[in-house]
């Protein structure tokens, strides 16, 4: 296969410290594969860690075909303020002597077998301080989706202040590239927008809690040819497991690349880290599909029934009623029970008595009281 010029990349955050096999002897090369992606990775020992490609599945002997499609542009894997000066970033931390500069190289890479999926763990440490970041990416074996999260931690005397610690962050070649996001709110969820990446920052966020469900999601999708098909083109797919406040971000910059930011929302999430104390970010899930939306779309939902759900994903659920659309704010006891007796009747197995339960020393009649 050829690998076309279009060059994607990803780095980012979920999870606790695993145990790995063994560390690797890499030659600057992290290749990182489902059944039909790969994300590849690029950094000597000592270096930084750079992003060289995301999309359709590579071999080894295929890498040489990506690295000179980058020369000349800056594409640190999670860049961290004060490196360069000018870049945007993904990680901000103020170190215990007042120091906002931050400047992260790989000191090792390993390498874990689990029961459904290889685990990839780069530990980034700074060139002054006793400060790390290690990088995990788990790919699975039999989805094409890569889970992937950072852990920060370090040795200092006193507490370091982390102000950004982004989940992720990847890079897309700039061009044709539009974008499919969620937005909504009470009885009006879930409406689509789709719309191109320009120049600029576009930044899709939400800061109101644990209601994100209602209003902007932080999953998006990327249409890397046009304005996006529901069964054709190249998609990836971006989603932050994360129910509280987060923010989306992305720099579509003079230097023909998008780069994409995702995390918890820096702006009322600073954390004081203390020395020895490990952070782990929430986690960042990613999908590539040469099928369109709906191609992402069935990377996700497989994702989600056999790894991304918290229990028996994959197995049938019970039949339910939703008290809500017969009655509404109506809630009284012979229509609860005339509405479990016709469920029941009709084989199911679940009632869910919705709003207005509240009694009568304090009624809900309306959805403005109580």
């Amino acid at each position: 296969m050829e690998i076309r010029s279009y060059i994607i990349g990803v780095a980012a955050a979920t999870c606790s410290a695993l145990p790995f096999a063994h560390s690797l002897a890499w030659e600057g090369n992290v290749l990182v594969s489902t059944p039909h992606t790969s994300l590849l990775l690029h950094a000597g020992e000592g270096q930084d860690l750079r992003f060289a490609y995301f999309g359709d599945r590579i071999e080894e002997s295929q890498i040489h075909q990506i690295h000179d499609a980058w020369d000349g542009l800056n594409r640190t894997a999670y860049p961290t303020f004060g490196q360069p000066p000018h870049q945007i970033f993904a990680l901000q931390a103020v170190h215990a002597d007042g120091n906002w500069t931050t400047d992260l190289t790989v000191d090792k890479v390993e390498t874990s077998t689990l029961d459904n999926a290889k685990l990839t763990a780069i530990t980034l440490k700074d060139k002054v301080y006793p400060f790390q970041v290690r990088l995990y990416y788990k790919a699975y074996n039999d989805i094409d989706m890569i889970e992937t999260w950072s852990e920060i931690s370090h040795t200092e005397k006193k507490t370091v202040v982390l102000k950004r610690f982004d989940s992720g962050h990847f890079l897309i070649r700039r061009g044709d590239v539009w974008i499919s996001h969620l937005h909504g709110s009470w009885a009006s969820e879930t409406h689509v927008t789709t719309e191109p990446l320009t120049p600029g920052i576009k930044m899709i966020e939400n800061v109101d809690g644990a209601r994100n469900g209602h209003l902007d999601h932080p999953e998006v999708l990327f249409s890397l040819d046009g304005k996006p098909h529901e069964n054709e083109g190249r998609v990836i797919g971006a989603a932050l497991c994360w129910s509280g406040n987060y923010s989306i971000r992305m720099v579509t910059d003079n230097n023909f690349v998008h780069r994409v930011f995702a995390g918890i929302d820096s702006e009322s999430s600073e954390y004081k880290l203390a020395p020895k104390e490990v952070f782990t970010t929430p986690k960042l899930a990613l999908t590539y599909s040469g099928e369109g939306l709906s191609g992402a779309s069935r990377n996700f939902h497989r994702w989600a029934r056999h790894a991304g759900m918290l229990h028996h994903g994959d197995q049938v659920r019970p039949v339910l009623l939703n008290s809500w659309e017969g009655v509404y704010l109506d809630v009284n006891e012979p229509a609860m029970a005339e509405m479990m007796k016709d469920i029941a009747a009709l084989g199911g197995e679940l009632f869910v008595m919705d709003d207005g339960w509240f009694g009568d020393k304090y009624r809900r009649v309306q959805d403005n009281s109580s």
